[in-house]
């Protein structure tokens, strides 16, 4: 019987607070070292997707949360098998995909009986296929599709630019995540790995007001917010334009990238460091 997969969400309840930036980093970095990596996009902006090199897909997301009324349910493992693809050429041939499209956004309103659940029984059926899967999630607050990858994941990272938004992006975040995490809930199991102080302006750009956000953050939560700090470097954008991971660009900013996703990937999974 095939181990399952680690499953980490990158949640966040606002938007542009680098959920998908953390998500292709951790992607790349894992993928680096020779473990198989599927990236799950479940954002109907398809921004992930893109930064993959996947376009057009022929089977999605939406296909395994859809149920058409007039016919008997699939079986979500084995439509995402199917929905699983090979990232595109720039990426490593170990990187893999669930592509999202723009209709996706119809299954929030989905009143399909146990919808929330199919995501959990599709990355099951990968699980001989993939040591490790990202999802990057959706800013909804307590959301149809947030819920069921919060159902799905064993561990959840939250993302947090120095802001007004990214403050209360990771408190709405929290909120959620403990109505799955309370005793009854539907995923007691889950586990959150850390705050992550995301998309922070370089040294001659930071300001005092991101000063007293970091701290602000540190002050509501605690150990949760992790030492690393991601900044805001302009290779992150060439790289999502190229539809090619931070690993194989070149430069110090690179350079630098790598070295903080992969503190990130080894706190967030510290058997992978082990190995």
């Amino acid at each position: 019987m095939a181990e399952e997969p680690d499953i980490v969400a990158e949640v966040s309840e606002k938007g542009g607070v680098g959920k998908t930036s953390l998500t292709t980093g951790l992607i790349a970095v894992a993928a680096e070292l020779g473990l198989r990596v599927g990236g799950v996009d479940l954002d109907p902006r398809s921004t992930l997707t893109d930064e993959l090199g996947i376009t057009d897909p022929e089977l999605s997301v939406n296909d395994i949360y859809y149920v058409d009324p007039e016919k008997p349910p699939q079986d979500p493992a084995q439509i995402a098998r199917k929905a699983f693809v090979r990232a595109g050429k720039d990426w490593p041939s170990n990187v893999w995909v669930l592509p999202c499209i723009r209709k996706f956004g119809n299954r929030e309103t989905d009143a399909s009986t146990g919808m929330e659940f199919r995501l959990k029984r599709a990355l099951w059926g990968l699980r001989d296929q993939v040591d490790v899967l990202f999802l990057d999630v959706p800013p909804r607050a307590g959301g149809k599709i947030v819920g069921s990858a919060l159902i799905a994941a064993k561990k959840v990272l939250i993302p947090a630019t120095l802001t007004d938004d990214g403050h209360d992006g990771a408190v709405e975040a929290m909120t959620s995540i403990e109505h799955y995490t309370a005793p009854g809930g539907l995923n007691q199991g889950l586990e959150v790995s850390g705050i992550v102080r995301s998309i922070v302006p370089r040294e001659g750009e930071y300001r005092q007001i991101h000063q007293d956000w970091s701290e602000r953050l540190v002050e509501d939560f605690g150990d949760l917010v992790l030492p690393t700090v991601i900044r805001s470097y302009a290779i992150r954008e060439v790289c999502r334009t190229g539809s090619m991971p931070i690993t194989a660009a070149p430069g110090r900013e690179a350079k630098l990238l790598r070295e903080v996703y992969r503190e990130v990937l080894f706190h967030t999974l510290p058997h992978l460091r082990e190995q």
